[in-house]
């Protein structure tokens, strides 16, 4: 039997998390290359379904209506097993974290297969703030998963190394990639910009839910102790924290200077119009939002969240700040007032993040592993 040439990616739902993102444009990717390329879904409706190129076929798998997406993700355990031993996949890329597992076990109990399964984890594996026994569980978890599966990409080196020193029996499997975060409408609007005067007033911006992991507390205390410096903020992103980060800002004597939003499905045009984005989180994978901005020519101040981030950055010069540290975010955006970043050096940072460049790393990187035994 001729062995299939499908590229599958395993994707919970087209929501609106990066992860969603990011599977689908690699799949549009792939399949633009002229590969076969399928997304299996549990759920076919999401902010961007509509990002779902015509030339990739969505094949549902079949899950209980009940419980929420663990339970559903275990629950379908056979059904995707049987979809391996039928479509017989060349590979299957899990979108992230929540989804590594999943397809690695079910490949085992589809028997003797040449499919592949490539992993990508997309959040840290161990969080600030997390108990002991947490720690002790997740690095478990995460370690089982890394060993069932062929190849765990992170999203940078500094990332890949840090994980095969935590797992090293799965030392050898993880690899550096980078995603498509950076399309041509944001390197287009990147190469007609120039450097910021800094006598003019900067606006500002924030993108990411409303939640405790984002920091916004933080954020908004930076700004109040610039207050007498002439800035405007626009915040993108929903969440539970939503109408207390409004209140937070009204007690502060803000609330006329920062707009809140909500989310919106294309934050290009936001990027284009705004001078600085401020990164406030505690924690991140290897975050996009900065990413875009560079390609935008949009300088970017941010904490020491993601170790990715904080290495890219100092390739280019510039330094993150401690986590949650208002005193220190609040030096660094009145620096960048101050003193704006070039752009040339943001850009070419960013081109790397292109969604071709992005797409070739991974296709390099399938080719490598379908040629392990």
């Amino acid at each position: 039997m001729t062995k299939s040439r499908t590229v599958v990616h395993f994707l919970y739902e087209p929501g609106n998390g990066g992860l969603d993102r990011v599977a689908i444009l690699l799949a549009n990717g792939m399949a633009r290359r002229g590969i076969p390329t399928e997304l299996w879904l549990t759920k076919a409706v999401g902010p961007v379904a509509h990002l779902i190129s015509a030339d990739v076929k969505v094949r549902m798998v079949p899950t209980p209506k009940f419980g929420g997406r663990g339970m559903q993700l275990v629950m379908q355990l056979p059904v995707v097993a049987r979809m391996i031993r039928k479509y017989k996949p060349r590979a299957i890329f899990s979108a992230g974290n929540q989804t590594n597992l999943s397809p690695a076990i079910a490949r085992k109990l589809a028997g003797q297969t040449p499919t592949k399964i490539i992993q990508k984890i997309t959040n840290p594996v161990l969080r600030p703030g997390s108990s002991h026994w947490a720690k002790v569980c997740r690095t478990w978890r995460f370690g089982v998963t890394a060993r069932l599966g062929d190849m765990s990409l992170a999203l940078s080196v500094a990332d890949a190394e840090h994980y095969a020193e935590i797992f090293p029996r799965a030392a050898d499997k993880f690899h550096a990639v980078p995603n498509p975060y950076v399309h041509a409408d944001m390197l287009s609007a990147g190469a007609g910009r120039i450097t910021r005067d800094p006598g003019i007033a900067p606006r500002l911006l924030s993108v990411g839910r409303i939640a405790p992991q984002k920091g916004y507390t933080i954020l908004i205390a930076a700004l109040a102790r610039i207050a007498d410096r002439p800035w405007s903020m626009t915040i993108l992103g929903d969440g539970l924290l939503l109408e207390e980060a409004r209140r937070w800002a009204g007690d502060s004597g803000l609330a006329e200077r920062i707009e809140f939003r909500g989310f919106v499905d294309d934050v290009t045009p936001y990027l284009i119009r705004s001078d600085i984005l401020v990164l406030s989180s505690r924690w991140e994978g290897f975050p996009a939002v900065p990413i875009e901005a560079m390609a935008t020519g949009c300088a970017v101040v941010a904490t020491d969240c993601s170790a990715g981030l904080t290495q890219l950055l100092r390739q280019i010069g510039q330094h993150t700040v401690a986590v949650d540290d208002p005193e220190a975010l609040a030096k660094a955006i009145g620096h960048e007032i101050d003193s704006p970043q070039r752009i040339e050096p943001l850009r070419a940072c960013a081109t790397a993040y292109s969604i071709e460049n992005s797409v070739d790393q991974h296709l390099r990187l399938l080719e490598d592993v379908c040629k392990r035994p």
